[in-house]
């Protein structure tokens, strides 16, 4: 372990081009050394996104050629990782009936369009073998999907680099990064396909999984991340640790280890918005979890969501924090608990307020933008005092109203630079 200057990060803070948003600093101890951190590359990502989100792909609808050719290129990941093979029968791919639409269009082999037509979806699976003889038998989780949405009628093509051709660069990274020095618990790496249309991957391997349900501690879907909320403003949303209390309470500790803005968001404050770690949920018992998310959503499910929008810097950042995080998670002994629908109250208000003050830090909000965004503060101030967010009126529409700012229109109104500044890889 090595003694290190982290920068500890206030929510309220923003982003400079390189300025993590910091205002204090404190000498702490980082579970991992920094010679290991050193070897998260930011190239070898941008390596990930650009095949996987290479027009050649055609947008990696399940069952089409370039979905095919993706699973190929994640399976050689692995096996270059040395992750073990947890699929069936002794390899990474994990086969399942698929459930997909068949009115989706897929870039065909020779160029042309056709609709999908998917019997068998493969989610890919291995594993990350603990380092302590029993904490081994307990295994985290680790969800990215790697499918996408094919291609338009017309053959536009639907890239998905945010969404979630980086969510899969990150967890490869990440288990490059720490097998360098592995957990005390196994981590487990699952890229799941057909997200997309319902979740039906991570439905299906945790239905039927070839690692005992009980062994699986705790979750976290990585989904999507690499774009900022603004050019200035670099969040991390962890939404759903509140389903459990332990977990809650060791992520936002761990929090202090991240060079980024690090939030949290009650599940049920995320309306409409669904990812692989809902699956957790569902399952008898529930596995706690929660979902990993940067929130820049500006070319969300459209075919501009290319690679030359992704921001590296981000990216890095987001590897080394879970890097740290899942070593010190790693390490614990302790069991989490679950409840299926913890009761919404002030506290839930003053996250999201947290992120409301974030976004103001920026300096790119016109004059409406920091207008609203300054009277949903006033509005969860009331809720924070009353401890009471019916006081909100209709919540569910108050929340769409305020994630649809967050996520899709500040991105839209400001994208940033694209291709974003790189960093240099050391």
């Amino acid at each position: 372990m090595k003694r290190w200057v982290v920068l500890m990060v206030l929510c309220s803070c923003g982003q400079k081009e390189k300025d993590t948003g910091v205002e204090a600093a404190e000498i702490i101890d980082l579970p991992l050394s920094e010679d290991i951190l050193s070897e998260i590359s930011a190239s070898r990502m941008r390596d990930a996104v650009d095949f996987l989100a290479d027009d050649a792909l055609g947008g990696r609808l399940t069952g089409s050629p370039g979905h095919a050719a993706a699973i190929e290129w994640i399976v050689q990941e692995m096996e270059d990782i040395g992750l073990e093979p947890v699929g069936l029968e002794g390899d990474f791919v994990y086969p399942y009936a698929a459930t997909g639409p068949s009115d989706w269009y897929q870039l065909d082999a020779d160029g042309g369009v056709s609709l999908s037509n998917s019997e068998v979806a493969y989610d890919l699976v291995g594993r990350l073998p603990g380092a302590d003889p029993t904490l081994a038998q307990e295994h985290i989780l680790v969800m990215a999907h790697y499918d996408h949405l094919g291609v338009t009628n017309e053959g536009e093509i639907y890239n998905g680099a945010f969404d979630n051709a980086t969510g899969v660069a990150a967890a490869l990274e990440l288990a490059r990064v720490l097998s360098a020095q592995p957990p005390d618990r196994s981590i487990l790496f699952l890229l799941t396909d057909e997200e997309e249309t319902g979740l039906d991957g991570a439905r299906a391997w945790l239905e039927d999984s070839t690692i005992p349900r009980e062994q699986i501690i705790f979750g976290l879907s990585i989904d999507p991340v690499g774009r900022p909320a603004l050019p200035d403003y670099w969040p991390i949303l962890l939404i759903g640790t509140e389903r459990s209390p332990e977990l809650d309470g060791m992520w936002r500790d761990m929090a202090k280890w991240s060079g980024l803005p690090t939030l949290f968001l009650n599940r049920d404050l995320v309306p409409v918005f669904a990812s692989d770690q809902d699956e957790l949920y569902k399952v008898d018992p529930p596995i706690p979890g929660f979902w990993f998310v940067n929130p820049g959503f500006s070319f969300y499910h459209t075919v501009n969501d290319t690679p030359d929008t992704i921001d590296y810097r981000i990216l890095k950042e987001d590897v080394r924090f879970l890097a740290n995080a899942l070593t010190s998670a790693g390490a614990e002994t302790q069991a989490y608990s679950f409840e299926s629908e913890p009761v919404l109250d002030g506290s839930d208000a003053v996250d999201v307020k947290l992120l409301l003050e974030g976004l103001l830090t920026s300096e790119h909000l016109t004059f409406d933008e920091r207008d609203y965004a300054n009277w949903v503060i006033g509005e969860l101030d009331k809720a924070i005092e009353s401890n009471d967010l019916s006081v909100l009126g209709n919540l569910e529409g108050f929340t769409m109203a305020v994630a649809y700012f967050v996520m899709f229109q500040l991105g839209e109104a400001h994208p940033g630079p694209i291709p974003p500044p790189f960093p240099d890889d050391e």
